[in-house]
This record gives C-alpha cells, sequence and structure tokens, in this order.
C-alpha cells in the first residue's frame, strides 16, 4: 500500500531522513520507533506531502506521492494526524467530524459516524460540546474520529499518546487496534515504544533518520538493543564471580 524507497527529507539545508526505505501493507499496523529527533515526525510529514521529499520515491497504492498536495493525498485515502492534533477549537465535536469528511464533499455517511461513537462512545455524548474544553484525551479520540471520518486506506498517528494517563493511552491504542482490524493500515508514531511494540504487526527502529531494525512487533521488543535504547531495560550485569 505505501512504499518508501531511498528517501531523504529535510527542513531548509538540513536532511533529517537518510535514505530511508519501508512499506506498510494493507489492514497493517507498523509502528515507528526511535529517540527524539530520530527522523519519525519529519517521515511523516513527507508521506502526507508537508515535505518534499529530495531524494527517493514515494508511492500509496501503486502511484506515486510524493510532490503531491496534502489535499489530494487526503481524497486518496492517506489521512495523517499530527501531534498536535489540530482541531477546530471554537467548533462543537460534531461539527470537527463533519470537517473531517470535506474531501468526500460533506456526505459523512452515517456507518461512518456510528463507527467513530462505538470507538468512542463519549463523542457521541459530548457531540455538542466544543472541542477546546474537552479533556486531552477526549481530544485525541475526536482527533482520531475526524480522521476516520475521511474514510481512509492508511491513518497515519504521530504521537497519540502525548499528554495522556496510561488508561487513556491504553483506550486510544485499543482504538487503533480496532480500526486496524476494520481493514484500515495504521502507520504509528508513538512515545511509548514499549506499548507500540506490544500493538504493531511489523515495526522499524529509526535512528539518525535510517532504518537501522525492522520486524515484527513483540520480536522487536525482546531484541536486547531495543530494551536498552528504547524500553529503559537494561541487560543484567554478568557476576564476576570474586570474593
Amino acid at each position: 500500500m505505501l512504499r518508501l524507497d531511498g528517501v531523504s527529507a529535510g527542513y531548509g539545508g538540513l536532511r533529517i531522513v537518510h535514505e530511508l526505505s519501508m512499506h506498510v501493507d494493507e489492514g497493517e499496523i507498523v509502528a515507528l520507533v526511535g529517540a527524539n529527533g530520530a527522523g519519525k515526525t519529519t517521515t511523516l510529514r513527507a508521506i502526507s506531502g508537508v515535505l518534499r521529499p529530495v531524494e527517493g520515491t514515494i508511492s500509496f497504492r501503486g502511484e506515486r506521492a510524493d510532490g503531491r498536495r496534502p489535499a489530494t493525498l487526503v481524497a486518496d485515502g492517506l489521512v495523517h494526524v499530527p501531534e498536535d492534533r489540530g482541531l477546530f477549537g471554537p467548533l462543537t465535536v460534531e461539527e470537527n467530524l463533519t470537517m473531517g469528511a470535506w474531501t468526500r464533499r460533506g456526505r459523512a455517511g452515517r456507518e461512518t459516524v456510528a463507527m467513530i461513537h462505538e470507538l468512542f462512545p463519549v463523542l457521541a455524548e459530548r457531540r455538542r460540546q466544543v472541542a477546546e474544553t474537552l479533556s486531552g484525551g477526549q481530544q485525541q479520540m475526536l482527533a482520531i474520529g475526524r480522521a476516520l471520518m475521511a474514510r481512509p486506506r492508511l491513518l497515519m498517528l504521530d504521537e497519540p499518546s502525548t499528554g495522556l494517563s496510561p488508561k487513556l493511552t491504553w483506550a486510544v491504542l485499543d482504538a487503533v487496534k480496532a480500526i486496524r482490524d476494520q481493514g484500515i493500515a495504521v502507520l504509528l508514531v508513538e512515545q511509548n515504544a514499549a506499548q507500540a511494540l506490544g500493538i504493531a504487526d511489523r515495526a522499524y527502529v529509526i535512528e539518525d533518520g535510517t532504518a537501522v531494525l525492522e520486524g515484527p512487533g513483540p520480536e522487536l521488543a525482546g531484541d536486547d538493543r531495543v530494551k536498552r535504547a528504547y524500553l529503559g531495560l537494561g541487560t543484567a550485569p554478568e557476576s564476576t564471580g570474586g570474593s
């Protein structure tokens, strides 16, 4: 569905992503794991058309995506939820959801709204509440719900657990699994590497803007290098056996 081949991207003359190659297949969750500044957000921005790669190619559903406008990519089914969520604060929950269907000329579809309300019942309860008065967790749910209104084939989420309690973080990540189970592929950047790897079908470890490890999420979670660098789990020191 999505493929990056040798992609380099950055800001001005500074390259953050270096010859990155990766792919996301239909109906799977793929996590990007790495330290702050490794290039994860820059990668999502390049895919969504916010940044134009300086090298390499990006294809989505068999067609070139690099160089295309973000709006056309959204209309084709590639939807990006940024870390800042990008909600329309003065608008209600219901109005924000409606805005999410703009590429479909406002025809949201009752089945889509019903699916979002099933994922996030609080959005139905608070449909007339102004978005900027919601809690952080509710705003994140609304940001994801609004993205789903565009009927994505691939949903990209940048740090969806930022500022959330552990309980709300798990609620959001459980919703991500439910979204995958409905056939929507997910590309996930998540600050909590352990949780991201726990739900990912596959994952990439990004260092200095390039992929250094790839594999099933649970397999990478058990890798000693990943444990030490990203999960905060050092290996036990060997006993010297001396007195």
